[in-house]
């Protein structure tokens, strides 16, 4: 379930110097089975943002030695057809195990 990604850092929407681009190993989960749109259903219930179920990244915290990931940042699907992009759109970093990017197609 692991996979090769490449987390790119953004300021102001421009390639931010501060921060290079990283390639990491993490866990991109793509879709689901029980998601419905945000007028009813399972989504209205669990989760009213609806860019919220489309992907989710899950990074090991233990390991993570990169820069700080924000809102804005892109992720790029390195192990896919077409290696995909997707922006961050919240960074969930209570856990202490895993750093989860919620993430929307680019």
């Amino acid at each position: 379930m692991i996979e090769i990604v490449r987390l790119s850092f953004l300021k102001s929407g421009q390639v931010d110097a501060t921060r290079p681009a990283i390639e990491i190993e993490a866990i991109l989960r793509v879709g689901g089975g029980e998601e419905t749109n945000v007028s009813g259903g399972y989504a209205s219930t669990w989760r009213t943002q609806l860019a919220a179920g489309k992907a989710e990244l899950h990074i090991d915290a233990a390991t993570y030695q990169g820069p700080t990931i924000k809102t804005g940042d892109r992720v790029r699907a390195l192990s896919r057809v077409h290696k995909p992009w997707f922006e961050v759109l919240r960074v969930d970093d209570r856990g202490e195990t895993r750093l989860v990017l919620e993430l929307g197609e680019v």
